[in-house]
Order: C-alpha cells, then sequence, then structure tokens
C-alpha cells in the first residue's frame, strides 16, 4: 500500500500558506540526492490560461531542492495542437508571459524535447497495448524529477494528474502522437460544409478539401482533435472507442520515464481550481469542484488515485455528482493500464499532515 500524504486547503491561512504546505510535504517524497541536476516538471499553461500551478508554487520546490544539494531546471514539452507551446521558442515565451522566468523562480527554464520537439530517448516498456514510448530527451538525462500536476478535468482522459503529466506531458511530439493516433477522425459529409476553419487548426496540413468537402489525410493527422472545436457544424468526427484506446495508451505510456528514472520520481498534485479543461486550453473555465488541497507521494497511480477520491468525495458533497459526469468519460481507465504496466498501485494509505 502507497503512502499519499495530504493538505487540506481548508486549513491554509496566514500561518499555514500552500507554500508552508509545499515545505512540509517536499521532504516524504523527495528523491534528490546532492549533486542531482533536478528536473521539475510543470505545465506553464496555454497562452491565455489562467488556472494552472502558480509560479511561486514552484519557486518554493526550487528553493528545496538547492537546499536539499540538487541543481533544479524547471521544464515541460512541446505540443501537437497549433497553440503557443507548438515548438521550444514559442514554449519559453508563453511560460515567460505567464509568470515563469529565471528571475521569478530562480532556476533556467529548458524545453524537454527541443526547439522542434524531436529530441526524445526511446524506452522499451513491454505493455499490452503499446511495446514502447519515447520520453522528451530532457527528462530522460535528468538525475531525478520532481513533478508537480495541476488536478483538473480532461475531455479525452476524463482527468489530468501525476499520470497523464507522465504519460504525456513527459513525451516528445512522436511519443505524443503514439499515445493520440487512435483518436484520427472522419468527416461527415452531410455536415460539412466546406468552410476550411478546420485546415486553419490543424498544424499537420492533414485536412485538405476535395469537392467542397473536408478529407482527412491520416497519414499526417497526429488524432489530437484540435481540429474539432473549430467546426461549427459537428462535420468532424473522432472515433467512438477513442478515449478509451488513447487511455490505455495513456497509461502504458508512464511507464516510459518511470523506467528511465527508477525510484527517482517525487510527484505533488496541486488539487485547486479543477476547471473542467487541460491547462492546454487558452481560456479556462468556472470550476466544477471546489478546492480541496495538495497530495504528495511517491507513487504516480496512488496519487492519482487518492486525488480523484478526494474530488469525488467534494463533488459528491456540493451534490454535483461525481468527475466521470464533467465529460462523460471514466479516468479510471488510464489508472488501471498505469498500475497493470508497473507504474505504480491503486491502494493507498491517506496519510492526513
Amino acid at each position: 500500500m502507497s503512502e499519499v500524504f495530504f493538505r487540506s486547503a481548508e486549513e491554509i491561512g496566514p500561518e499555514n500558506t500552500q507554500i508552508d504546505q509545499i515545505i512540509d510535504l517536499f521532504p516524504k517524497i523527495s528523491p534528490v540526492r546532492k549533486g542531482d541536476i533536478v528536473a521539475i516538471k510543470i505545465h506553464p499553461g496555454e497562452l491565455g490560461n489562467t488556472t494552472y500551478v502558480r509560479p511561486v508554487i514552484v519557486k518554493t520546490m526550487v528553493d528545496l531542492v538547492k537546499e536539499a544539494g540538487g541543481v533544479p531546471f524547471i521544464t515541460d514539452t512541446t505540443v501537437l495542437y497549433s497553440g503557443k507551446r507548438f515548438n521550444g521558442a514559442d514554449l519559453l515565451c508563453t511560460a515567460a508571459t505567464n509568470g515563469f522566468t529565471y528571475g521569478s523562480m530562480g532556476a533556467p527554464i529548458i524545453c524537454a524535447d527541443g526547439l522542434r520537439g524531436d529530441d526524445f530517448v526511446p524506452v522499451e516498456i513491454g505493455g499490452e497495448v503499446l511495446s514502447e514510448i519515447t520520453v522528451a530527451s530532457t527528462i530522460a538525462k535528468a538525475d531525478s524529477m520532481i513533478m508537480i500536476s495541476h488536478c483538473k478535468g480532461h475531455p479525452a482522459s476524463g482527468f489530468g494528474g501525476a499520470v497523464k503529466n507522465l504519460g504525456m506531458g513527459c513525451l516528445d511530439k512522436a511519443g505524443k502522437t503514439a499515445v493520440h493516433r487512435v483518436g484520427r477522425p472522419d468527416i461527415d459529409h452531410d455536415r460539412c460544409v466546406g468552410c476550411k476553419k478546420c485546415l486553419k487548426a490543424c498544424p499537420w496540413n492533414a485536412l485538405t478539401i476535395e469537392g467542397g468537402k473536408a478529407i482527412v489525410n491520416k497519414d499526417l493527422c497526429r488524432g489530437e482533435l484540435s481540429c474539432l472545436g473549430s467546426c461549427a457544424y459537428q462535420a468532424i468526427v473522432p472515433p467512438a472507442d477513442g478515449p478509451v484506446k488513447m487511455q490505455q495508451l495513456l497509461g502504458e505510456a508512464s511507464m516510459g520515464p518511470i523506467k528511465l528514472l527508477p525510484g527517482k520520481i517525487g510527484y505533488i498534485n496541486w488539487i485547486f481550481d479543477l476547471t473542467p479543461g487541460c491547462d492546454c486550453f487558452n481560456f479556462s473555465a468556472p470550476t466544477f469542484a471546489g478546492d480541496i488541497g495538495i497530495t504528495a507521494s511517491k507513487d504516480p497511480v496512488a496519487i492519482d488515485k487518492a486525488s480523484l477520491d478526494l474530488i469525488n468525495d467534494k463533488m459528491k458533497h456540493e451534490n454535483r455528482g461525481c468527475i466521470t459526469n464533467v465529460w462523460g468519460v471514466d479516468p479510471m481507465v488510464h489508472l488501471d493500464y498505469a498500475k497493470r504496466i508497473g507504474a505504480g498501485s491503486m491502494d493507498y494509505e491517506l496519510i492526513r499532515q
């Protein structure tokens, strides 16, 4: 049974700030040894998003890593969709706009998969649906890692926490594609009006117009479905089993960073600002549940299971159902596949600090 440490949002006050809580939790989960080059994996938020983990929390972690004798750097990876984190230069500019700079945190920010998202290390993981995955090279070559994940909803995985941060956030573009390709859509030509808006949304040139209708080139399509929101006519139709298959791949892909850094990753889940959408969205929608607190563990599956249980308890208390209701997607699928491949355990002991 894995230990998951918990500090409640209800306890926050002048003498017990979020900074104090991070300081108290760090020794429980730190893998940092003196001299380690330590990746602090974050999500800096898409340009326009406002509910990502705040820079002051990350600065606190930087200071703690330094006190433990480590050499910290902040890191994230490029994305598949057409946004302001598509390449390494835009990623660092967006991070700076959102407050993540050397001046604000005291550590450099490095794009983990390089300028164009193609710097990686391949890892054999031997899963049921995924035999190998590619991990962003900067993360793969770190000595240890602290992962700070913002818990929130997600339209494809139902929930984003530590496992998703591993199985998606730590991968290069090829790795992300391996997980997303099961989402490649079709076009309902009865609905399509040939407006070409979807063409502008796709950075891979996978959509063209033929005979006045959109056509998907599935060899070019990455399946990340950023085109979906561009169509006002619901003509872009993702596969019905896409979320389940993607979650299976996502859960197994989480094993890639773990295998490269065995026993050298500590996890913090920040359960505030529970928005329906990922921090990749260029806006922040109203929350679906109240603030809960911070969990910490050395087990990514256990910390996510505990975080989900806390979220569902909160939603039940607020008469809002459970997190599956947010998108109609059960996030336990990717946790189950992460458990099955050996990433962690569903059994946990919640230790309130």
